[in-house]
């Protein structure tokens, strides 16, 4: 017999009744609980992902996860909506400038 198995047989042959009376329900719930979504993408993009997941030892999910997060995290950095608008605006410049060239 399994672990498994050994703990079925202990719950179907004993009785809760007096443990459950004194317990109390913990609510654990997270307020910001996971969810599944689904994604799809070309399969040399998935590949890629893959080996990189794999150089770091970890799934890919979690990897693109991670990916997801730090690009919200930076997103809500005091001061990036300014330097991104910083940027473009440098770029334009250059961009400008090698054009007129």
């Amino acid at each position: 017999m399994n672990k498994l198995d050994g703990i079925a047989q202990y719950a179907d042959t004993h009785d809760f009744a007096e443990e459950m009376e004194n317990g109390t329900w913990d609510d654990d719930s997270d307020p910001d609980p996971m969810i599944t979504t689904s994604l799809r993408m070309p399969k040399s993009l998935l590949d890629w992902v893959r080996t990189q997941a794999a150089a770091q030892h970890i799934r890919p999910s979690t990897l693109i996860r991670q990916w997801i997060e730090q690009r919200h995290d930076a997103g809500r950095a005091p001061g990036v909506e300014d330097l991104l608008a910083r940027v473009q605006r440098l770029e334009q410049t250059v961009f400008h400038d090698v054009e007129a060239s």
